[in-house]
């Protein structure tokens, strides 16, 4: 089942003979959750300004530094391209960062945010327990920089 703003889309194999109102009775709770938090999210999402920053590159780059120094590593290369649904990725074995070219439209909080949460990949590859603690421990704030993110990946309609 994919919950979007709009839609609720249930995706099913070609031959598929179950009972659709099954399904949805049996994971209720679950898209209950999914549209009050997406209902959260378009919430936020009103209330968000829109930067354009000119220098992302540059900004990117002084954050990529200044973090690296925090968690003693550095990427081997820093690419910007634009991206459909990510603001960032990391190419673990590769040192290689990617960022969205969208991320000019965010405070500079988050860019930053996004930087840092791209770098601690370059020490842990997946978003485990561990990930989420070395992010929390440089920034303790980050569950509500991701909620902001969302709003703002709903704002600019990339998702």
């Amino acid at each position: 089942m994919e919950v979007e703003p709009e839609e609720l889309r249930i995706i099913t194999p070609e031959n598929f003979e179950g009972d659709l109102n099954e399904i949805l009775q049996k994971h209720q709770k679950w898209l209950q959750d999914k549209i009050q938090k997406l209902n959260e999210i378009k919430k936020i999402s009103e209330g968000l300004i829109l930067y354009n920053y000119e220098n992302l590159r540059e900004l990117v780059n002084s954050y990529v530094e200044e973090i690296g120094k925090i968690l003693k590593t550095k990427p081997n290369k820093v690419l910007f391209r634009k991206m459909k649904i990510r603001w960032g990725s990391c190419h673990h074995p590769k040192k290689i960062l990617i960022f969205n070219k969208s991320l000019r439209y965010l405070p500079k909080e988050l860019i930053k945010y996004v930087v840092l949460h791209e770098m601690c990949h370059l020490l842990v590859k997946n978003h485990k327990e561990l990930f989420w603690l070395l992010v929390q421990k440089i920034d303790p704030n980050f569950k509500e920089k991701e909620k902001l993110l969302a709003g703002y990946r709903l704002k600019l309609n990339f998702a």
